[in-house]
């Protein structure tokens, strides 16, 4: 077991450079870049594989991917559903040719249809269907992922509290190779009725996204809002989990960097 948590940053809206991303981690002094697809510039067609791989003999830096927050593998629609296990695939390729250890992604809820009284959200109502596209579509993403020794991660986004997506996370996670991201800021977002379905599953949690939640808005630096930051660090250092500091900016990213340093057990 490490001393301490890995501890990595994300790539910026501000900063869409891979070569200057890589500077401020080396500047920060940090493990990992989380490098997320929802920024054309750090996609496989954008960014070859080579380049992050000798990045990394360079540096020493290691690297985790974000599938794109749009992602759906429940889709009801075969074509749109195939098409991300798809994309799934050469992302897959594309992280273990780069040497990346971890591909994070998003259990998307669906739609749903506004009622004169309520929300009535599609995937709850055909649950069956819902959760049979997502063992089918897990099963073939967890072992592309497994062939190329990259492990996969699915993060809660305010999601997990809802009672159809925490079942689908409990059924999921008979699964071998299913892992999970806590993601601390927005479990906050939720008044931490996402922790239960998180700790029911503590043993699958490889990854945590830290951020601080005021009140109003999340990702904010850590130390600012509401949560137990030394607590989150503490519960990622005894398992073994890395840890993307997830501010959003450039200035509240290196002043989050210095305060999670501060507090690592």
């Amino acid at each position: 077991m490490s001393e301490r948590p890995l501890l990595g940053i994300p790539t910026l809206i501000e900063l869409p450079d891979f070569q200057r991303t890589v500077e401020l981690a080396l500047e920060l002094k940090v493990d990992f870049i989380e490098l997320n697809m929802n920024m054309p510039e750090f996609c496989p067609e954008s960014l070859p594989a080579k380049e992050i791989r000798e990045c990394r003999r360079r540096t020493g830096l290691d690297f985790t991917i974000h599938m794109p927050d749009d992602s759906d593998l429940a889709s009801f629609h075969d074509p749109i559903r195939e098409g991300h296990m798809a994309r799934f695939g050469e992302t897959a390729r594309w992280a273990a040719e780069a040497g990346a250890r971890l591909i994070n992604l998003h259990l998307s809820p669906g739609i749903y249809f506004t009622l004169p009284d309520r929300r009535v959200w599609i995937y709850e109502s055909y649950y069956d269907r819902f959760i049979g596209n997502l063992r089918e579509a897990y099963g073939k993403v967890i072992g592309y992922a497994r062939d190329f020794g990259v492990i996969v991660c699915t993060e809660n986004v305010t999601n997990f509290n809802m009672p159809f997506v925490g079942k689908a996370i409990d059924d999921l996670c008979a699964m071998d190779g299913f892992y999970l991201t806590w993601d601390v800021g927005h479990d906050a977002r939720t008044g931490y009725k996402e922790k239960d379905v998180l700790l029911r599953h503590s043993d699958r949690i490889r990854h945590m996204h830290l951020h601080d939640y005021n009140g109003t808005s999340d990702h904010q630096i850590p130390g600012t809002g509401n949560l137990d930051i030394a607590g989150h660090l503490r519960f990622a250092k005894d398992r073994g989990a890395s840890v993307l500091i997830e501010t959003k900016t450039l200035e509240s990213l290196k002043e989050s960097v210095r305060v999670v340093r501060a507090m690592l057990p």
